[in-house]
């Protein structure tokens, strides 16, 4: 009852004060003060406008916004809860077709321990989707925050990592323009505003989906649409607490500036060969899979020539990495204990570097491609591409939407 009467009060208080504003209102026209009626409708304007805005600022830090050419964007700054699969094949197509172009070398396609089951050459793009998932966005563009820029990490840093870190970032600019000799391709890029400032990339992931098979048994292991890694990555994201920690570089989500490097673990489909047959009786060429173009955040790497199994962050920027290391002997028969690897493992509270980034020879061995790794949520899954694998490079006319 007395919540009642405190209600009923308050929505009266609320009505006599706006009777007193529309008859104070009327009397400055009574009395002919305009111009002290318009300076004070303006000054109320102002005040709800400035309102406004703090509401939009403050939603900001705590919505992070999404994309302003997302289609399903909500108008409210405190709202994230929507997903949304965008098919912008239409758009997308020619322009991602052309960056799988590029990213292609197809005379390394069908080498080295991960891609000797690979008999295809080229890829053709089929579809393009955009992955606008609220809240995983709203996870993403607050890591991003999170990471220092740059250039104030490097200046923490003492003249040799700083050295190693630059050339590391520049080889990254020098891809990077390769890349943007093509206009579409240029274009594309700029219009995903990503932030240089934190090394923010386009890179590329593969992922097995459904009807992947077991080259070595036949047996599919993903036979149902909603229960494979492309439809989990859609949902959740990159999870870098479901890799192995005996992967090369350790527990963390690994991307690739080659598109033919992302497709080796983008899975294999139908036509498996018997079980125990030589790799060269089975045919790629045909099969449809899946490649994320993802947002990464790399910050400042660090660029190894060693391989870091069971890492799970990177070294700090003084080149320390967790003591722990030391101790672990599960490796895998070709890497080099981390206690002969010659780099320090001590337990300290500096800065840590933000990824790791692979050169192309590793352990003293060639490496065929360049690996970038991230141990957080600093990665978006913004674009799904399906496509096919064929045997030679698409013609031009080969790629329009309009077929």
């Amino acid at each position: 009852m007395a919540g009642s009467l405190w209600l009923l009060a308050a929505q009266e208080s609320q009505e006599d004060e706006c009777e007193n504003v529309v008859q104070l209102w009327k009397k400055m026209v009574e009395d002919e003060r305009h111009f002290a009626l318009m300076l004070d409708v303006g000054l109320c304007l102002m005040t709800l406008v400035a309102l406004g805005s703090i509401s939009f600022i403050v939603g900001g830090w705590v919505k992070p916004r999404a994309p302003g050419y997302w289609t399903h964007r909500p108008w409210s700054p405190f709202r994230d809860h929507y997903y949304s699969e965008v098919d912008v094949t239409e758009e997308l197509r020619d322009i991602v077709q052309q960056l799988f172009d590029l990213c292609t070398q197809s005379e390394n396609m069908g080498q080295g321990e991960d891609g000797k089951w690979v008999s295809h050459r080229s890829f053709r793009v089929t579809q393009v989707h955009r992955i606008e998932n609220g809240p995983l966005w709203s996870s993403y563009a607050t890591t991003k925050k999170s990471i220092p820029k740059c250039q104030a990490s490097l200046k923490e840093m003492s003249a040799a990592l700083r050295k190693r870190t630059e050339d590391a970032i520049q080889e990254l600019d020098m891809e990077d323009e390769k890349l943007h000799g093509a206009a579409m391709i240029k274009d594309f890029v700029k219009s995903l505003g990503l932030d240089r400032k934190r090394n923010e990339r386009l890179l590329f992931h593969g992922s097995p989906g459904q009807g992947a098979v077991n080259l070595n048994t036949g047996e599919v292991i993903f036979p149902e649409k909603d229960k494979n890694p492309v439809y989990a990555i859609k949902q959740s994201g990159f999870d870098d607490r479901l890799s192995s920690v005996r992967g090369m570089y350790g527990s963390g989500v690994y991307f690739a500036q080659k598109a033919c490097k992302a497709d080796q673990y983008a899975g294999q489909y139908h036509w498996p060969p018997p079980p125990g047959s030589p790799f060269n009786y089975y045919c790629s060429v045909g099969q449809k899979a899946t490649i994320f173009l993802s947002r990464v955040v790399l910050g400042c790497p660090y660029k190894t020539e060693l391989s870091l199994e069971q890492l799970r962050r990177p070294p700090c920027i003084e080149g320390h990495f967790d003591l722990n290391l030391l101790w672990n002997e599960d490796l895998r028969p070709t890497s080099t204990p981390w206690r002969l690897k010659g780099v320090p493992c001590c337990i300290c509270s500096h800065q840590r570097f933000d990824s790791v980034m692979a050169g192309l020879s590793i352990d003293m061995r060639e490496k065929l491609y360049r690996e970038f790794v991230v141990y957080d949520k600093q990665c978006y899954p913004e674009f799904c591409v399906t496509y096919e694998r064929c045997r030679a490079p698409v013609p031009a006319r080969g790629r329009s939407s309009r077929r």
